[in-house]
């Protein structure tokens, strides 16, 4: 796609859900630096001005920071009140939430807390937007899914398996609102040097992101070594239209093809010793 057909297809508003710092904030740039206006969901309010500041002096887009809880029961309500008065052509889902530690040691809250985060808020935007752009006949929604949906994940149990649903919806939805104009992608993220990757490194005792790698080496048909918000932010834009699932870095892709012709016990071992090194 033409990088000058971008607003008439997907503007002249996109949505970004957790958008307040690391990838969020990446993909909005990215957004507004092609001219669409942004709003951005998150729920820390002064990062989230901050961010939107930002991306108004930078690109000059009209920018609309929205606080909101992502897990709030009234979320729609909460989102049309502050979105109505818009034309949203674009949703990118990356809100999520990853309970950390072994699947019963967690309170059972912090596992129906990432559902929330991680399932039904996605499915409730993706609904409502999804059926407007469908009535126009043009839009595009990404949902931004992880290399921890391709396989059972000790430590992150639950997080895995709601970033597993998230990119199944979206191949789904994919198939069924490509002939009414809307392109819906499953954009796989690998292990992306995020604020929110450094707090669990932290949170957890984890290695630094190169002992990482090195660990990840050591393993055979290793993965991408983590790559910069901007640099997965970007590699998503070529994407939109290419769904119903894309990779944020080729070597990720064709770590996921080797392992789809593997035993998934072999598999689930493998992520499952890197999981137990890294965060015990």
């Amino acid at each position: 796609m033409a990088e000058s057909d971008f607003d008439e297809r997907y503007g002249p508003w996109a949505l970004i859900a957790g958008a307040s710092t690391g990838l969020g904030a990446a993909f909005a740039n990215e957004v507004a630096s092609r001219g669409v206006n942004v709003v951005l969901l998150a729920r820390r309010t002064e990062l989230l001005e901050e961010t939107a500041r930002s991306i108004r002096e930078r690109y000059g887009v009209s920018v609309r920071p929205v606080t909101v809880d992502l897990a709030a029961p009234d979320l729609w309500d909460r989102v049309a009140a502050a979105t109505d008065d818009l034309e949203v052509g674009m949703l990118i889902y990356n809100a999520m939430y990853d309970p950390l530690g072994r699947f019963i040691d967690v309170p059972l809250e912090e596992h129906l807390l990432a559902i929330a985060v991680n399932c039904t808020a996605p499915t409730i935007l993706t609904h409502h937007l999804g059926r407007k752009m469908a009535a126009r006949g043009r839009g595009n929604i990404v949902l931004v899914s992880s290399m921890a949906a391709l396989q059972g994940l000790k430590i992150f149990v639950s997080y895995g398996a709601g970033k597993a649903y998230e990119l199944i919806l979206a191949e789904g939805l994919w198939d069924e609102l490509r002939d009414r104009g809307v392109d819906v992608l499953g954009y796989v993220v690998g292990a992306t040097n995020t604020p929110h990757d450094q707090e669990v490194t932290a949170r957890g005792g984890a290695p630094t992101p190169q002992e990482i790698k090195d660990l990840q080496e050591g393993l055979s048909d290793s993965v991408a070594a983590p790559r910069s918000p901007e640099e997965v932010a970007a590699a998503l834009f070529p994407l939109l239209d290419q769904g119903p699932r894309q990779y944020s870095h080729p070597d990720d892709e064709a770590a996921a093809k080797r392992d789809a012709t593997r035993a998934r016990r072999e598999v689930v071992r493998e992520m499952g010793e890197m999981s137990s090194f890294v965060w015990g």
